[in-house]
């Protein structure tokens, strides 16, 4: 994807994670939502309870650069939304937080030599009560 590395994050309302179809019309998204130049991104696709979600977040240095998109319950038709709108959910906030502590810990902690690797293997499967 353009000199990207993106690691995908399902998370669901109900007992199953997004498809492939909820997956790859996400990752179609990030396709075009990305900036040219490349990088270390993560995408958060929520099947949540009133929409299917894409968080597109993508580091740059020490700064989580972020855009939601969203879909009816049922359809794979992503748009962005507005700047006023919503941010994340509380849900995709535990994966957020969950990205922004491994970047930290593989990445910002060793300004010598990133562990970038270590950062896209960190598992993003984050149990919740």
């Amino acid at each position: 994807m353009r000199g990207w590395s993106v690691k995908v994050i399902g998370i669901t309302a109900g007992q199953d994670l997004p498809d492939d179809f909820e997956v790859e019309a996400a990752m179609q998204a990030a396709e075009r939502e990305l900036p040219g130049q490349g990088g270390i991104a993560f995408v958060v696709v929520h099947r949540g309870t009133e929409a299917l979600w894409a968080n597109i977040c993508w580091w740059q240095a020490d700064i989580l650069y972020h855009r939601l998109w969203r879909a009816e319950l049922g359809a794979t038709d992503l748009v962005r939304v507005p700047p006023d709108g919503p941010t994340a959910c509380v849900w995709e906030l535990v994966a957020i937080d969950h990205e922004r502590r491994a970047w930290v810990r593989h990445v910002l902690a060793r300004p010598d030599d990133p562990d970038y690797t270590g950062y896209l293997a960190a598992d993003p499967l984050v149990e919740v009560a």
